[in-house]
């Protein structure tokens, strides 16, 4: 069950992906000529007038399978299309409730706009770079995207949790045997890590790629996507029986739109280097020192809710943090300086900090000038953009409509449950629901530690062993001691606190925050009064069900149609009659 303040703190999280230059799943609205659009562009479901297309949904969909490594069923899919669906209808009421007009809405859709005017912008540049693609080379893309591929993942976060796992299959282990031990599966399920079949230009590119050049039968080693850290299998191979020569050119064009993309994101850091070089920047040493001291010493309190940032495994700035910083310091501060278009321009802390939402907060609390460099990098290629009106682009217009929907139905079941906070009256707790909620913990745990973030295991372990001859843990950059107090099972340091061997250094690793020192120094655990857990069931439910009443009514009123044809065609991806998808 999602609390209220996680909604809240996540309101424009999905705008909130880190900055990499090269694209993500959007590159395939620029991928298809008009021959292309009979499949990618049909409409599949509506909502009192606003539509979705196939691409609109596989694309969000096949990012939720990757990031959750959850396996691809018809239910699955159902399941995911009536949320979108609901999303569209919770922020539909939301902009009734005038919600859109808050400043929470307008700085949501103000990140995704900067955003999105940057992606494009980019593409169009790489799409500049790239030279004549050969015939041999679409012919070769064309064969590959013809293909079924059927893969099986292990996916993690955290790329240490899949070494045991990937030292398991070099033995000669079945990798349904490992993926069942992996994700902890009981009873056992044949379909463990089953994600189906994949396309060559459907997917993230790093998977794409190890995917189809991987043998029937085989796995990869630990790859790296900017959704996490993957072991792939692929299952089996289906090549065509045919590759007729007019069906190829037929789609040769639309083949070759799609390569020319996968190979500017493979130019995009010199792209970007050459870009930096040429600005002549210029940077106050003694302004950014300040700035560093002004971040170490902000509340951690304020990092209550992280998010990660999938290429990285690092956390991001948190909308808390970002207002702490900015009340902190002077926003007119020059941290550094450029020459673009033969002027010198100032790059000040204000426009540092409308960039924090793209990047690193470990980056900019260990490495900041690398993390003013981005932003500056980001400001740079805006202002760049900006002269050519990529404002008014509708690819641009497209991205910030979607995420406004997005924000708006995380906001509107914020202060729905909000609402549902203040009523005290006792309310009769379904058994069904009791039986989902069954499988909470029963054991809190207080504990008294502390930590030293690190950059890198290597730093970690000099850290380890000075603490261990020297003492003094306080004296390193970044300590936080914690005082005695409840730790949840959700927050990030619960399981390191609770394996830790007592008044002992130990390096940990967390999904959230990366390398770490840390020395539990007092440990209880204990379990959880019946009366706190039929509390916890009464709030969880009264939440729950405020936001399922809402729904239903709106359900009720709306103007919903499901293209069902189409979405089960959908489902048999890649089969005979549109196997070019």
């Amino acid at each position: 069950m999602t609390s209220p303040a996680t909604i809240f703190s996540r309101y424009f999280q999905r705008s909130r992906a880190y900055l990499y230059l090269w694209v993500g799943f959007f590159f395939l609205l620029n991928c298809h000529t008009e021959p292309e659009i009979h499949r990618d562009f049909q409409i599949l479901y509506s909502v009192n007038g606003v539509e979705r297309t196939v691409y609109d949904f596989e694309s969000r969909y096949v990012e939720y399978l990757i990031s959750t490594g959850k396996n691809d069923t018809y239910y699955d899919r159902y399941t995911f299309l009536n949320q979108l669906i609901d999303e569209i209808l919770l922020a539909q009421s939301a902009e009734n409730k005038g919600y859109h007009l808050t400043e929470k809405h307008r700085a949501a859709v103000q990140y995704e706009q900067q955003k999105s005017v940057i992606d494009h912008y980019f593409v169009d540049q790489m799409e500049q770079e790239i030279p004549e693609l050969t015939d041999e080379e679409i012919r070769l893309a064309y064969a590959k995207r013809q293909r079924k591929v059927y893969v099986r993942q292990l996916y993690s976060k955290d790329p240490n949790e899949l070494e045991i796992a990937l030292e398991a299959l070099r033995e000669g282990e079945p990798f349904v045997d490992v993926a069942n031990e992996f994700y902890e599966l009981n009873p056992y399920d044949s379909l463990a890590g089953y994600l189906g079949p994949i396309s060559y230009f459907g997917v993230d590119d790093v998977v794409a790629e190890a995917a189809y050049s991987t043998n029937q039968g085989d796995f990869t080693s630990i790859i790296r996507s900017r959704l996490g850290f993957h072991i792939l299998y692929v299952e089996y191979v289906e090549f065509p029986a045919l590759l007729a020569e007019d069906e190829y050119q037929y789609r040769k064009s639309g083949v070759e739109s799609q390569l020319r993309l996968r190979k500017q994101r493979m130019i995009s850091n010199d792209y970007v280097y050459n870009l930096m070089s040429s600005l002549s920047v210029e940077t106050d040493n003694d302004a950014i020192l300040e700035l560093k001291e002004v971040i170490e010493q902000l509340d951690n309190q304020a990092l209550i809710e992280q998010s990660m940032i999938p290429e990285s495994g690092e956390t991001i700035w948190t909308d808390e943090r970002i207002q702490s910083l900015s009340s902190s310091y002077n926003h007119e501060t020059t941290l550094a300086s450029y020459v673009l278009s033969g002027e010198r321009e100032n790059f000040t802390f204000g426009d540092y900090l409308k960039w924090l939402p793209y990047l690193s907060f470990q980056e900019s609390k260990l490495r900041l000038g690398a993390s003013i460099g981005r932003a500056m990098r980001n400001e740079v290629l805006y202002r760049l953009a900006s002269t050519r009106n990529y404002q008014e682009d509708e690819r641009v217009k497209r991205d910030v409509s979607h995420r406004s929907i997005q924000y708006l139905s995380e906001y509107n079941q914020y202060k729905m449950q909000q609402a549902a906070l203040s009523d005290t009256s006792y309310l009769e707790v379904p058994n069904s629901f009791v039986d989902r909620m069954i499988k909470a913990k029963e054991q809190v745990m207080e504990a008294e530690y502390w930590i030293i973030p690190t950059s890198s295991i290597q730093e970690a372990r000099s850290i380890k062993d000075q603490v261990t001859i020297e003492g003094s843990p306080n004296r390193f950059d970044g300590f936080k001691q914690y005082e005695m107090g409840l730790i949840s099972g959700n927050n990030d340091h619960y399981d390191l606190v609770k394996k830790s061997v007592l008044a002992q250094p130990t390096i940990g690793y967390s999904s959230q925050e990366g390398w770490m020192v840390l020395m539990v120094l007092d440990r209880e655990l204990r379990m959880v009064s019946e009366e706190s857990k039929v509390d916890d069931l009464q709030l969880s439910y009264r939440l729950y069900s405020a936001i399922e009443q809402e729904i239903d009514r709106l359900r009720s009123n709306a103007d919903i149609r499901i293209d069902t044809t189409l979405f089960d065609s959908i489902y048999n991806l890649w089969d005979s009659s549109n196997s070019s998808e």
